[in-house]
């Protein structure tokens, strides 16, 4: 019997950690879903049209005497590809360069690689990142190309982190760059350039940064925080109280208040949506702290928790504290209580975890952003970005791991309530 308990908990578990698992998984993604992994970014192929193929225009600048040319042509060394860029460049003084837009945050990338081969052989350029503002980080083709460029056709992958990406947007979480660029060294010549793209990152904890800076976070999370807090400790005192008037005393209407608070569980929320919001609104509570934690201040089955479990404690323990001459607030403080730790433990995280997670009150009862929780806040921010699932998951792992380390903290007391109920004696 022992065994097939332990086996359902294990299974249980296990169907409870994994979706949690797949959310962290897909947090750490620089893009996609759980289960499209994106290779990269195609920049340019250049074979369909005059833009990039991400949208971008595809420009040459130049001054004084230098000169560029780009022009669409058949690669004569590489016929599975239809059309190639060739750039024709002539620099005597002045700037000479070639650009295509990208507008991308260079974060979420590892690298850039490109394909690329010179007529003559020996050419040579290097590679800028430009911000809009025109900041550029550069690196030598040198580098990766010594002696510069072939006639054959070559692949060139640049990691990313060689770059100074840091002089990009500086005052600013991202590191965009509108453009990348090839600026031409001394001379004259032809290259041709096919297969231009940005390889993401395998993992990045960009995404958590972005969702704490897009919007108030720190204030939903506080506000969540100070909510759960109240609502946890209240429910504790109160339901253990409540409960053990139910469990020890006897007073008129005993077993219908009973009834009547067992009967409470059964409402939905969802039926106390409007009387709820009529009330708040008549005594002019909505938009204010007060219409979040007063309606919880102590929840019926809390209450109905903490009778059934005082219930099953042993008369004998209080009656030796009677004759020992203690008062019923000492028994109750002093004895029931401290036994009462496993089930004050499952109230508590029950508690913290409900109202940490609630997004139906607060969503209807606040209506301005200082005032928001967390689940609101981050419901809003899926509605304004739209399937960006990598950061949507992002903000719900932000918003889960205070209640995982809750439970961390006190699973415990949930495993100790199996047993210790029958040896309080």
């Amino acid at each position: 019997m022992t065994t097939v308990s332990v086996s359902i908990l294990t299974v249980m578990l296990i169907l409870t950690l994994i979706p949690l698992l797949l959310m962290f998984y897909t947090s750490f993604k620089p893009t996609g879903t759980l289960f499209n992994q994106v290779a990269g970014v195609l920049v340019a192929d250049f074979e369909v049209g005059d833009l990039n193929s991400i949208g971008g225009p595809i420009t040459a600048q130049f001054d004084g005497t230098s000169a560029v040319q780009t022009e669409f042509i058949a690669p004569q060394l590489n016929p599975r590809q239809s059309r190639v860029m060739a750039v024709h460049y002539q620099k005597t003084g002045g700037t000479a360069r070639w650009v295509t837009r990208i507008d991308q945050d260079m974060r979420k990338f590892s690298a850039l690689e490109f394909r690329v081969r010179g007529e003559q052989g020996g050419e040579s350029f290097t590679v800028d990142l430009v911000d809009v503002k025109g900041r550029r980080c550069s690196l030598d083709l040198d580098q990766f190309l010594r002696g510069g460029l072939t006639t054959e056709w070559e692949t060139v992958r640049i990691p990313l982190s060689k770059f100074q990406l840091s002089s990009l947007t500086p005052g600013l979480s991202e590191r965009s760059a509108q453009n990348i660029e090839l600026s031409f060294t001394e001379g004259s010549g032809t290259i041709y350039l096919d297969d231009l793209r940005l390889n993401f990152r395998k993992w990045t904890l960009n995404n958590y940064w972005d969702v704490l800076i897009s919007g108030p976070f720190g204030r939903y999370a506080g506000n969540s925080m100070a909510i759960a807090l109240i609502l946890t400790l209240t429910n504790l005192f109160f339901s253990t109280m409540v409960g053990y008037a139910f469990a020890r005393r006897d007073f008129p209407f005993k077993r219908l208040f009973f009834f009547m608070i067992v009967g409470s569980i059964a409402i939905p929320p969802q039926v106390l949506m409007v009387p709820v919001f009529i009330l708040m609104k008549h005594i002019g509570w909505l938009n204010s702290y007060w219409a979040l934690i007063i309606p919880n201040l102590v929840l019926p089955f809390d209450i109905f928790l903490m009778r059934q479990y005082i219930s099953k404690l042993p008369l004998a323990i209080e009656e030796a504290a009677r004759i020992d001459g203690a008062s019923e607030f000492q028994i109750f403080w002093r004895v029931i209580v401290p036994l009462c730790q496993p089930a004050l433990a499952v109230v508590g995280i029950n508690t913290f975890m409900g109202s940490w997670n609630t997004f139906l009150y607060p969503f209807l009862l606040t209506n301005t952003v200082e005032m928001r929780t967390l689940p609101v806040g981050l419901a809003l921010y899926k509605s304004l970005h739209g399937a960006d699932w990598v950061h949507v998951m992002a903000g719900s792992a932000i918003t889960a791991i205070p209640v995982i380390i809750v439970f961390l903290c006190f699973q415990r007391y949930i495993i100790e309530g199996l047993t210790r109920g029958s040896t309080v004696g």
